[in-house]
């Protein structure tokens, strides 16, 4: 399940779990019409501000019509389904009461993130302008690069093996699994701010001819080669990149804040593994996760 996708499902159920029964309406004691209600399922409702909140558009923007009714549509199918579910007794399952109770703790869990790193998080214009200044000569040039992926570590250190007596091409001709591999493996002429973070993390410190170590990222292990770096034929100004500064910049601040803070609650919490096996080789994830919850102010740099 996606992020989006859980967001959604964990929404529901938080508010299910607020009003007893139902997965994202209000409920009222005696019959009516509370203000602004735009659909009833049983004793299930959903008004406009319910809606307002549920069905917030990326960044905060309101959604058209159409996309409000949808939802309303999707809504309604959900309390169908949720409430004959109800009435059968399936919410008291062993099963389903675990996963609802996990629902529940990720959900709060990724919200109590969410809310601490937009409070904590801003970045300011001479934050942005220091970066360009110091990473000028990246944004002017144009890098080439080539690639070989591969699916596996030891395919990776194989094709690695293959470079010290085979050219480059060669190896992605016959090893690497990318729709580039026939010829060669050519990325073309990338910029900062286009390639992917793996790549970006270190061709800036190699030179025309280097190959590097694998790198691993979610589509596979990569060897890269750079090729040539070239000026940019269209010249980049701060102006043209400052909103990709300012989100690089955020996400940093945002990871770096999301380590300290799961650092200090872990130190101050009662943790007692009973079997010691599970404690060994535990990492901290490197990002936090929240869930989609997006803010346009978050964004938005601060004097």
């Amino acid at each position: 399940m996606n992020g989006m996708t859980r967001a959604w499902v964990a929404a529901l159920l938080a508010l299910a779990f607020a009003g007893g029964c139902g997965g994202g309406g209000r409920r009222t004691e005696e019959p009516g019409t509370p203000k602004g209600e735009i659909v009833r399922v049983g004793d299930a409702a959903l008004t406009g501000d319910d809606l307002a909140s549920l069905a917030a558009g990326p960044d905060g923007m309101p959604l058209t019509f159409e996309e409000r009714r949808a939802f309303v549509r999707r809504w309604v199918d959900t309390q169908v389904l949720y409430q004959e579910a109800v009435r059968r007794g399936l919410r008291d399952e062993p099963g389903v009461r675990a996963r609802l109770r996990e629902l529940e703790e990720q959900y709060l869990a990724d919200y109590l993130v969410f809310t601490e790193l937009r409070a904590g998080s801003h970045v300011s214009e001479e934050e942005v302008e220091a970066y360009y200044a110091a990473h000028e000569r990246e944004y002017l040039n144009e890098y080439r690069v080539s690639q070989i992926v591969t699916a596996s570590a030891e395919e990776a250190a194989r094709a690695k093996e293959l470079l010290a007596t085979r050219s480059f091409d060669w190896v992605a001709n016959r090893h690497s699994i990318e729709s580039g591999a026939r010829r060669g493996g050519d990325l073309g002429y990338l910029t900062k701010g286009n390639m992917m973070p793996e790549l970006e993390g270190i061709v800036f410190d190699m030179r025309p001819g280097d190959v590097s170590e694998v790198v691993k990222s979610d589509f596979g292990y990569h060897i890269f080669k750079l090729v040539d770096v070239r000026e940019a034929l269209v010249s980049v100004g701060l102006e043209d990149v400052r909103e990709q500064i300012m989100n690089a910049l955020m996400l940093e601040k945002r990871t770096r804040a999301y380590r300290e803070m799961l650092a200090a609650l872990r130190a101050k919490a009662a943790i007692a593994y009973r079997d010691p096996a599970y404690e060994r080789g535990i990492l901290p994830e490197t990002e936090p996760d929240t869930l989609g919850f997006e803010d346009a102010s978050d964004t938005t740099a601060t004097p």
